[in-house]
């Protein structure tokens, strides 16, 4: 489920310059490395059940990482790096394990944004 729209993304966020069908092709998957990176906790208790501060940062958030992902080549760059051979002056190094093609695929100011919500956190919660 995306967390924003287009119009949240040109009038509220006013993310850099796309159109309404580019951004229709990363929100959802945008909307889904929120979920990952936060664990699904949103889908466990449900964005509407967020505190309102959240939600916006939730959305402010899914907007930073659409505006990354158009910046940086849409989702097919997010998923592949051309990386894996380098060569300097007398120095070359090729990539032949596991980490070719890894690239960085979410947004540092994403982030930022989830950063205070709880949403980030990965330890086990107990009841007393």
């Amino acid at each position: 489920m995306p967390y924003i729209d287009y119009q949240f993304y040109t009038d509220e966020f006013k993310g850099v310059s796309l159109s309404e069908d580019a951004f229709n092709n990363l929100v959802g998957r945008a909307s889904d490395l929120i979920d990952q990176v936060t664990n699904y906790k949103i889908e466990t208790i449900g964005f509407d059940n967020l505190y309102p501060a959240f939600q916006q940062r939730v959305k402010k958030a899914t907007a930073a990482q659409v505006e990354f992902m158009h910046v940086n080549g849409g989702v097919v760059a997010m998923q592949s790096s051309d990386a894996s051979n380098v060569s300097i002056g007398k120095f070359s190094y090729a990539s032949g394990g596991s980490n070719k093609g890894i690239t960085k695929s979410i947004s540092d100011s994403a982030l930022a944004y989830l950063k205070g919500t709880g949403l980030l956190y990965r330890g086990v919660v107990t009841c007393g």
